[in-house]
């Protein structure tokens, strides 16, 4: 498949995300994110590593779902290499989001809407 197709592909999936954050009520995961340095809890006095990117919000389930969605989008993208740059731009993009004073959804839009630096690395 060629860079292009590739790319396009890309475009679409995260397209289809947007629009499920923009149409739908939000939606709960199961379980909340930790793995590859990056941590998404609501507990104040979770433990973590010097490397970890902690994001502390009491919508940790939520945006567990977003993480969770992400990681199913790009699964062929991500390898044993790239992970951990993955999940901690996912990170500190919530984080700012967080900080901007931005809603859940607008979180979620501005994460999605952000995530062009780890899609251009992938092309």
């Amino acid at each position: 498949m060629s860079a292009e197709k590739i790319k396009k592909n890309m475009d679409e999936r995260i397209k289809e995300l947007k629009e499920e954050v923009i149409n739908n009520p939000i939606i709960n995961s199961t379980e909340l994110f930790q793995g590859a340095n990056l941590i998404v809890t609501n507990d104040k006095t979770r433990k973590s590593k010097p490397q970890d990117i902690i994001v502390y919000t009491n919508d940790a389930i939520e945006l567990s779902w977003l993480v969770f969605k992400l990681k199913d989008l790009f699964q062929e993208d991500i390898d044993y290499v790239n992970k951990y740059s993955f999940y901690t731009h996912i990170g500190e993009l919530i984080n700012k989001a967080i900080k901007k004073g931005l809603n859940l959804k607008e979180q979620m839009l501005y994460v999605i809407d952000n995530l062009g630096e780890f899609i251009k690395k992938s092309t």
